[in-house]
């Protein structure tokens, strides 16, 4: 059967959501969709729970499902649903959120009408207030896509966007397996290779936060590390040229900003003083980039890692508290 449309979900230990997100993926209104669920070897009984729902499921037989013979994480789950989907166009879920009924719909209506390699939604939050869901603006529609994505005019997150396979396997565009914050990535690496992109204005993802979870725990060291290899491969594309000079002063924001964030991280660090101390200086020499030299964030990280600590520490703390 040629189908139009492929949802990859993995699947990791989400025993406690799966029935909700799933149930919502098998209840679209559009039709033409085959389901790549990637069993990432979890420990709970997520697959139990999945098979229980498709003994009697009308779209039992859209449903594909693929082991790995270990866990090996989010991206290669990602990965191995890119390689098994046959659909010409792809949207990825989270195991533990859900979609709107008519979000396939939505999508690929746009996609299909302007011709376009992916699109972009806008995003329900449910449970923890953050700062990084929010409506994108009207404007995005009106300027180039790597400009928005630099001024985080949009979730960055892989999900909630269908694409054109034929475009990512063009420009092989892959999930980095081994990182943390890989979406970054991977919308960065998006909008280095194309300006076509759809706006959805309604918000047909539903993104729940909560405690725990890989956004809101301590920052590891292998955050940090995964931070910092976006930060290196940002700045050597600046140098080989393949991102565009012509959006120097919107690179140069964007490269200060994930740099500062990265520093902030360290503020709730889950490992010693003395690696944050270090992680914290290769930041601020390995990356003083000429780019935006004088910008805040710049200033701010020539501080030496005690005073940085003084000034920054009590408003970060306010913040945490605030958003939780």
């Amino acid at each position: 059967m040629n189908y139009n449309v492929s949802i990859i979900i993995p699947i990791y230990n989400v025993a406690e959501y799966i029935h909700s997100s799933f149930i919502s993926a098998l209840n679209q209104s559009f039709q033409s969709i085959e389901y790549i669920l990637v069993d990432d070897c979890g420990t709970d009984h997520s697959m139990d729970i999945i098979n229980e729902i498709l003994k009697n499921h009308v779209r039992r037989k859209d449903v594909f499902i693929y082991r790995h013979n270990k866990n090996r994480g989010l991206s290669a789950a990602r990965n191995t649903g890119l390689e098994k989907a046959t659909g010409e166009f792809v949207f990825f879920m989270d195991s533990d959120d859900e979609i709107t009924l008519d979000c396939i719909e939505k999508h690929y209506n746009a996609i299909i009408k302007d011709k376009s390699d992916f699109t972009i939604a806008n995003i329900k939050l449910v449970g923890s207030r953050s700062i990084h869901v929010k409506d994108f603006p009207r404007e995005c529609e009106e300027i180039p896509l790597f400009v928005s994505f630099s001024r985080r005019m949009w979730s960055v997150s892989a999900w909630n966007k269908l694409y054109l396979k034929k475009y990512l396997q063009m420009n092989r565009l892959t999930f980095q397996e081994g990182l943390l914050h890989e979406d970054i990535l991977w919308s960065y690496n998006l909008c280095l290779n194309t300006d076509k992109v759809s706006w959805v204005k309604e918000k047909t993802y539903i993104y729940k936060t909560r405690r725990g979870s890989i956004t809101v725990s301590k920052n590891t060291p292998l955050k940090i590390e995964s931070l910092i290899f976006i930060l290196n491969k940002m700045i050597q594309d600046w140098e080989n040229g393949t991102v565009n000079h012509k959006y120097e002063s919107e690179f140069a924001h964007m490269f200060s900003f994930y740099r500062f964030n990265t520093a902030l991280l360290l503020l709730n660090f889950s490992d010693t003083m003395e690696k944050a101390w270090h992680y914290y200086n290769l930041l601020r020499t390995n990356f003083a980039t000429l780019l935006n030299n004088n910008s805040l964030y710049s200033r701010i990280l020539s501080l030496p890692f005690p005073l940085f600590l003084i000034f920054i520490y009590p408003s970060y703390s306010v913040y945490k508290i605030l958003s939780k």
